[in-house]
């Protein structure tokens, strides 16, 4: 008896073993992550490559993995790193998000008590967005052009915030529809140049008035709301905005308060939304060990406390030796593909926007300086914002890539506003 306790026990622990070594080597059932597959490509010698968007439960962007948080299985067997190389690519080759933070410095903010807020909120907005969005940040007063304070290729974002900081406008009666309209040209040539094979663009204005100058009609600027691919939301705050104006510009989302104090409300509505859009997503490519057939890949995303999967089929006829995980997959154009030389030379045919123009310091205005007035630094910031009750989440806007179904646009209010 004591032998055959001996030989059970043996037996018991071998059947454990091998159990452990099964769930090893297997994927998980169920999983509490939301896996999707926006994308995918194999590509001779034996590419592999998923564009892929990461979520937990609720649908926000899990950010920060690592290829180690990515198991791969073909046709129900893991494949190990020694037989599949594998890597993370730059997911901005497959998806690119171009945005540009539009603000209007003409009104009465500029020397209020809460222009240093409406600065730190720039900056909130540009240090929220950078990572993940080809970002511009453009000003304008009266005056027919924009003035560019951070540029795509730019990081530095405290040189940008010096340049909204100083800046005095030269023109007090503001030129938003014609802001708007050059926003829209220069977002639109963004694009063209872009190799990415998905690209969302947005254009996110804050104005504390509206249109002042009358310089383009609104029915030109409603055609090229009309046509531009670009999503577009306002933030419009301050005790003079027009909302019926805004409205009509505002064709994706908006949020409106007639209080300044509301700026990071308002700030923060939009600039969460915008980074969701764009966060969690990943270019996975590996080389895969098989060299004909038609195969199950399934892709499993392993985090310390989640997980979750996805499948997805391939043929690897025509596989061979010699794969790289760093060549971009099929899906992702190289530029001598999309000709974008030719029309890189068209666009500079465009006049460039003129970099912002900053008050020099002791310097007084004279007659010869089109009249630039320098406003009196703010000392104070104001307090915080209020809490915001009554904002709703901004809904999602792109429904499909390459084709724009714009849900109706919600024109948000403080509570302040509300009770009025």
């Amino acid at each position: 008896m004591p032998g055959m306790d001996r030989r059970f026990l043996t037996l018991v622990s071998i059947g454990a073993a091998w159990t452990a070594a099964a769930c090893a080597t297997a994927p998980q059932e169920g999983g509490s992550l939301r896996v999707k597959m926006l994308d995918a490509a194999t590509n001779k010698p034996s590419n592999v490559a998923l564009h892929l968007k990461v979520g937990d439960k609720t649908g926000e962007p899990i950010v920060g993995l690592k290829p180690a948080n990515f198991r791969i299985f073909e046709d129900g067997k893991l494949v190990p790193e020694e037989k599949a190389k594998r890597m993370l690519l730059d997911p901005k080759a497959a998806e690119v998000h171009i945005t540009m933070l539009l603000i209007d410095l003409s009104g009465p903010i500029v020397e209020s008590p809460s222009f240093p807020e409406l600065v730190k909120q720039a900056g909130v907005f540009m240090e929220r967005l950078q990572p993940t969005h080809q970002l511009t940040v453009s000003v304008f007063d009266g005056r027919d052009d924009l003035r560019t304070v951070l540029e795509p290729d730019e990081t530095d974002v405290d040189k940008a915030l010096s340049r909204i900081r100083h800046y005095r406008p030269e023109a007090r009666k503001g030129n938003l529809n014609g802001a708007v309209l050059r926003a829209l040209a220069i977002l639109d040539r963004q694009l063209a140049k872009s190799t990415a094979s998905h690209k969302v663009s947005n254009l996110v204005v804050f104005t504390d008035r509206g249109d002042m100058a009358e310089k383009v009609p609104q029915d030109e600027l409603d055609v090229a709301l009309d046509k531009t691919p670009a999503d577009v939301y306002v933030i419009g705050v301050g005790p003079g905005i027009k909302r019926p104006e805004l409205g009509k510009i505002a064709r994706t989302d908006a949020f409106y308060s007639t209080q300044l104090g509301d700026l990071p409300t308002g700030f923060d509505h939009l600039s969460k939304h915008l980074e969701g859009g764009a966060a969690g997503q990943y270019l996975l490519s590996y080389c895969s060990p098989k060299r004909k057939g038609k195969h199950e890949l399934e892709i499993e995303v392993i985090t310390e406390k989640e997980h979750g999967k996805f499948t997805h089929r391939f043929s690897a006829d025509g596989f061979g030796k010699g794969c790289s995980p760093k060549n971009l997959p099929a899906f992702v154009a190289t530029k001598e593909d999309k000709g974008d030389d030719q029309g890189e030379d068209k666009a500079d045919e465009r006049p460039a926007e003129k970099p912002a123009k900053v008050a020099t310091k002791n310097k007084k205005p004279s007659d010869d300086e089109d009249g630039e007035k320098t406003a009196a630094p703010a000392e104070t910031e104001t307090d915080s914002a209020q809490d915001g009750d009554g904002a709703v989440p901004a809904a999602s806007t792109t429904a499909a890539r390459g084709k724009v179904k714009r849900a109706p646009a919600r024109k948000l209010e403080s509570k302040a506003d509300k009770e009025e």
